[in-house]
């Protein structure tokens, strides 16, 4: 037990430092955070107030969403993702932690309002931005980052410079409603602009632009170590 303890005690103190060095980066200078899989519910909460609370963008996977979800609401982790989330599905939980997490720093001096929100899955790309954000550097070119960062997770998993098509397929279908509630509306990709973007007022004032795009599977797949770190880079770029 006397280990366990050193051991949080050592990890907090690292988090520290890096909860230090982020707090003095100028406001004007994006900071991206890229999530990662968590089994303790206190290792994930000690990285949501060391290190999330500094980053004015942050990228995650379908099995990391609905864990931060978790966290912010109830300070628990979820046991079980779906490992083919509904895009409507996402696209809520994405609108619950952006709001989870705006209402996590509002009013604090020293800390970063979140401006950004990447989910990429197995299927699709999602990316949340603010648009009226006075406080922070804007974020410029959503529907090529989508696009970019939905062209990588094809090109990484087939470990291919290009996308092959014959060793690929979609796996959304041709629409997706953007939420779960029944009536939700509809939103069709379009053959010749299968990247799908929108306006959306979050909070009552809060002015967003949400993109989607489908992702070009791999079939015949060749790696998928730190592919989830190339997806988020790639369409972080793009935006920058």
């Amino acid at each position: 037990m006397t280990a366990v303890r050193d051991d949080a005690g050592q990890q907090q103190q690292r988090l520290d430092v890096v909860a230090d060095i982020l707090s003095r980066v100028p406001l004007r200078t994006h900071v991206h955070f890229e999530m990662a899989s968590f089994s303790q519910a206190e290792s994930l909460q000690d990285i949501v107030n060391s290190v999330v609370r500094y980053a004015d963008s942050i990228g995650m996977n379908e099995q990391e969403l609905p864990n931060l979800l978790s966290i912010l609401s109830n300070g628990s982790i979820t046991t079980v993702a779906d490992a083919y989330p509904r895009v409507a599905t996402t696209l809520d939980q994405m609108r619950r932690v952006f709001l989870l997490l705006r209402k996590l720093t509002e009013g604090v001096v020293g800390v970063r309002r979140v401006t950004r929100l990447h989910v990429h899955t197995l299927a699709f790309q999602a990316v949340f931005i603010v648009e009226n954000d006075d406080t922070s550097p804007s974020w410029k070119n959503i529907g090529s980052a989508a696009a970019q960062a939905s062209l990588t997770a094809s090109r990484c998993t087939c470990g291919n410079d290009g996308v092959t098509v014959s060793q690929s397929r979609l796996l959304l279908d041709d629409s997706f409603s953007l939420g779960i509630e029944h009536g939700s509306h509809r939103m069709r990709f379009e053959p010749e602009q299968p990247v799908t973007y929108w306006d959306e007022v979050i909070d009552g004032q809060i002015k967003m632009k949400i993109c989607v795009a489908p992702v070009l599977v791999c079939t015949d797949v060749v790696q998928t170590v730190g592919c989830g770190d190339n997806i988020s880079s790639a369409g972080l770029l793009i935006q920058l």
